[in-house]
């Protein structure tokens, strides 16, 4: 495929990924519909816009399963449909390869050598997110069909389950295998916070943490739901007489999402660790549901699958400049999860990392730093250095994981105002823009049923809005009906590599968005 002259005359991209902000009912419900963003708006009567399909089998997901931020960054940049972690490993579970697993075999043999115990260490959640109640049943039934002894040392979600789920989530295990539980804000940390990263590994290894009855564990729940309404800040709590890791036993984590276990993983595994003081530990087979990251001295069960010819290896190999920016919270979605898993950048690739703020409530600062990406951004479009630039904004995923609807409208207002000034920008500075999201959240901050306020993700479709001087005027024939998509995620790719020019690989199966526009008014 080759691009058009009046295409290629952009000569620059920015693609710009809106974490969280898909298409939602255009009622009260929809914190986007409510503060209607004006750039938006602008961009709807003068470019072309439509809505892509983000979830479920578009994404290699399951049917109906809803999307999330690792696995649109992935699709996006892979320019191309491949199982994710959660059905590649659901499916490995029915076809009956995932008993036969060799690092899963390896964890049972090491247990049943010793007479020592397998710990099962992971996020007890109702969402498919980072974790998955049906991977954790399948290694429940392996450990039991062996005669395995287990202990169960669970994460508490609060973001991708509803509020309150916890005691009914508990009720779908063996009660007698739950040995401590800890909020994902201290086991999941992704921001070098390494005291929260601490106090996760203390509980499992029986260091510190809060000691009760386990018939208390009922009423300790409650006290907690009288103070807070999120999972995520449970404290760490060991139940008395249920173990904790010792030497010869054989640990693994069931997450399969790997940026929010690297911490905990290292802290567990890695010989020149420095960050605390840990328990000296003999003889312990780790194990991890995937790669969390390479180099930790983990038995993989599922190692990563290789994606040649990312949008930016093409972009690499084709001479291109790149800049990548996002803040902590979404910093390894923009790199490793766009470039196949790949850590290193490619040549030319220039990357930059915003710290989030350090903050136990991200509602209290909706507008995150989305002024000091954008700052950024100013800078590389004036400066006219790079071919493409490829941005995250997390206000909307991760204020909508809070459930706090004000906190999430100003979030929208804050996008806004960061559209505002770099749109005119782009297009003063030759820069097409594409705005799209990895999945949904913030486009249903409250049930539009019930009226309470909801934190999960959402299969909703996903905006795209195409700005470029080439490309006023036309339009995309669902535009009367976002809810009809057009595409898929994996059509961003193509989409970018022809407004540059460039000829997509065989590898991605995803077809350029530019196909489908309207021809130009004569």
């Amino acid at each position: 495929m080759k691009a058009t002259s009046s295409m290629a005359a952009s000569g620059r991209v920015l693609l710009l990924i809106l974490d969280g902000w898909g298409i939602g009912k255009n009622d009260e419900s929809n914190p986007i519909h409510v503060v209607n963003p004006k750039s938006l708006q602008w961009a709807r009567e003068h470019f072309p816009f439509t809505s892509l399909q983000a979830s479920g089998i578009s994404v290699g997901l399951p049917w109906n399963e809803a999307g999330n931020s690792e696995v649109g960054h992935l699709t996006i940049g892979a320019g191309r449909i491949f199982y994710q972690h959660l059905p590649r490993i659901s499916i490995a579970i029915k076809d009956g390869s995932f008993a036969k697993n060799q690092a899963l075999v390896g964890a049972l043999q090491h247990v049943r050598e010793r007479g020592s115990t397998l710990h099962l260490i992971g996020l007890l959640t109702k969402g498919n997110t980072h974790a998955s109640l049906e991977h954790l049943h399948a290694l429940i039934q392996e450990a039991t069909a062996a005669g395995i002894p287990f202990r169960l040392h669970l994460f508490t979600d609060g973001q991708d389950s509803p509020r309150g789920s916890l005691p009914d989530l508990l009720r779908e295990l063996p009660q007698e295998a739950v040995a401590s539980l800890v909020g994902r804000h201290y086991a999941m940390n992704t921001e070098q916070d390494w005291q929260l990263t601490q106090r996760a590994y203390e509980i499992i290894t029986g260091v510190s943490g809060t000691v009760i009855a386990p018939e208390a564990l009922g009423d300790t729940i409650a006290s907690y739901y009288k103070e807070f309404e999120n999972e995520s800040f449970f404290p760490p709590t060991r139940l008395e007489g249920r173990g904790t890791l010792k030497d010869g036993d054989a640990a693994l984590f069931f997450n399969f999402r790997e940026e929010a276990m690297r911490q905990l993983a290292a802290a567990c595994t890695k010989e020149d660790f420095s960050f605390f003081p840990r328990v000296e530990l003999h003889d312990i087979y780790w194990a991890a549901m995937t790669e969390y990251e390479k180099g930790l001295p983990l038995h993989v069960l599922f190692p990563p699958q290789t994606f040649p010819n990312t949008l930016g290896e093409v972009l690499a190999r084709q001479g291109k400049t790149q800049f990548r920016i996002a803040e902590t919270y979404r910093y390894p979605h923009v790199t490793s999860f766009m470039n196949g898993y790949r850590n290193e950048p490619f040549p030319n690739e220039y990357r930059v990392q915003i710290p989030s703020i350090a903050t136990q409530d991200p509602s209290q600062h909706p507008q995150l730093m989305a002024q000091a990406i954008t700052d950024r951004l100013v800078q590389a479009i004036e400066n006219k250095s790079f071919d493409c630039i490829i941005a995250n904004y997390a206000n909307g995923d991760i204020i909508a994981h809070t459930g706090n609807y004000q906190a999430a409208i100003e979030a929208v207002q804050t996008i806004d105002q960061q559209l505002e000034k770099l749109l005119p920008l782009a297009l003063q500075n030759d820069t097409a823009v594409l705005i799209t999201a990895s999945h949904g959240n913030i486009e249903e901050a409250v049930s539009p049923v019930t009226g309470i306020p909801t934190t999960q993700h959402t299969g909703n479709p996903v905006p795209v809005y195409l700005i470029a001087k080439s490309l006023e005027g036309r339009t995309f024939p669902n535009a009367g009906d976002l809810l009809e998509t057009i595409g898929l995620l994996a059509d961003i790719a193509p989409t970018v590599l022809e407004l540059l020019g460039i000829p997509p690989p065989p590898e991605m199966t995803g077809k350029s968005l530019l196909q489908s526009l309207s021809l130009p008014a004569l």
